[in-house]
């Protein structure tokens, strides 16, 4: 690629394998980059290996033969590491996560071909199978250490990467349901993505189907998925299915195919979708907010919204401290306040798109005894799942007269 400013990145960093895909302006999609140039394998172990002794990284299948010719020190399970915050033994020193995170980055981002990828990557989406806490740090972290600017990183599941991928085709393939098989070599799922277009904004959801083992043999293979397909589709309408993965091959789906196209379905194979879908969110989020009119209803999605009755320009209004309706791991908020006469404070914690509210009263043992209005308290929200957001409060005093005691109080809040 050539040196380019603005580029827009989907990476999809999986269990076993990576890949990588930047956004071609002049044919309005993404485009896999292939690990050898020529050749149409986009794929690449999620592995990174260290050379003894030395800090000296490989990434991917350069990795995979450094272990095995130079007896570097392999690591293979990098993304399960990443879900955990404890530090790992590697060359007989304790390692973050989040380092290795970096270097894994830092080498597979050469793909692009660029000098500065720091500097021309204006948006860059990572999805993974799923999110815990743990790995969201882990990934802050490393962006950081690689020098990108936090508003130009992003993380999403790979439910959510399907969702993008849906909506960016062409609206006669999602004006129904979309359907979408996974192959995992013996195994296959089906998921399905449906809009309810009563609401404004409209509400985009995944439902999730059944999971079955698939046998080794063609024929039997043929019909245990033609049975799974039958059963996940029902008599639900679908605008297009997609499959992918390792296990799919029309050369044994000779029974299955006939029926996924069936009723004018549009019927899609490859290997790209979330890494794709992961660059068609990080162009939504940068640059085109093409679809600002739908909310996709993920499981990574905050449902409730968390306020304060406060006195604004003397007048006691509610006053929001997280919306509704965004990312747990983006749900974050930082503000000082001037505290009355109480000595408690009231979080009004209210559910998306319904007017009930539910009074939590967070106490403040130990608070100084100051004069009304001489006690500024800093608060910090920060959720630590979907469901689960914990504050912090701490006593930051008045100036010199009402010096701050530093001490903090901690709350959580879940609903």
């Amino acid at each position: 690629m050539n040196e380019v400013r603005n580029i827009i990145v989907g990476f999809e960093l999986g269990e076993t394998t990576s890949q990588l895909c930047y956004y071609d302006r002049s044919e309005k999609e993404p485009v896999s980059l292939a690990v050898k140039a020529g050749t149409s394998q986009h794929t690449f172990p999620t592995y990174l290996s260290k050379k003894p002794g030395e800090e000296i990284y490989h990434y991917g299948m350069e990795a995979e033969y450094f272990a095995s010719h130079h007896d570097e020190i392999l690591i293979e399970n990098l993304y399960e590491c990443c879900l955990l915050t404890r530090e790992l033994e590697v060359d007989d020193q304790m390692v973050e996560p989040a380092r290795l995170l970096t270097e894994f980055f830092r080498q597979a981002l050469s793909m692009l071909g660029i000098n500065n990828p720091i500097k021309n990557i204006s948006g860059i989406m990572v999805t993974v199978p799923r999110l815990n806490k743990a790995f969201v740090d882990n990934m802050r972290t490393a962006f950081s250490m690689l020098g990108f600017p936090a508003g130009r990183c992003f993380l999403q599941d790979y439910d959510e990467s399907f969702y993008y991928y849906a909506m960016s085709q062409k609206p006669d393939f999602w004006s129904r349901k979309v359907g979408l098989f996974s192959f995992d070599r013996e195994e296959v799922d089906f998921q399905s993505l449906s809009i309810d277009r009563q609401p404004k904004p409209a509400m985009a959801s995944i439902q999730r189907g059944k999971r079955i083992a698939l046998d080794s043999a063609p024929e039997q293979r043929d019909i245990q998925f033609y049975e799974l397909i039958q059963e996940s589709l029902g008599n639900d309408i679908y605008s297009s299915i997609f499959l992918i993965g390792n296990g799919f091959d029309k050369e044994w789906a000779v029974r299955s195919v006939p029926l996924l196209c069936k009723n004018q379905r549009h019927v899609f194979y490859g290997n790209n979708l979330y890494s794709k879908g992961a660059c068609y969110a990080a162009l939504e989020k940068v640059e085109e907010r093409r679809l600002k009119d739908y909310l996709y209803l993920g499981d990574d999605l905050v449902l409730t919204g968390i306020g304060m009755e406060l006195l604004v320009s003397g007048v006691q209004s509610y006053y929001p401290l997280v919306e509704p309706g965004v990312h747990w791991y983006e749900a974050v908020k930082d503000c000082e306040i001037l505290l009355e006469d109480a000595r408690e404070l009231i979080f009004l914690v209210g559910k998306m798109k319904t007017n009930e509210m539910k009074r939590y009263c967070m106490k403040l043992p130990g608070l100084p005894d100051r004069p009304r209005k001489a006690t500024r308290l800093k608060l910090h929200l920060e959720y630590e799942s979907p469901k689960q957001c914990t504050i912090r409060v701490t006593d930051l005093g008045l100036g010199e007269l009402f010096p701050a005691s530093g001490m903090e109080w901690n709350e959580v809040v879940t609903g």
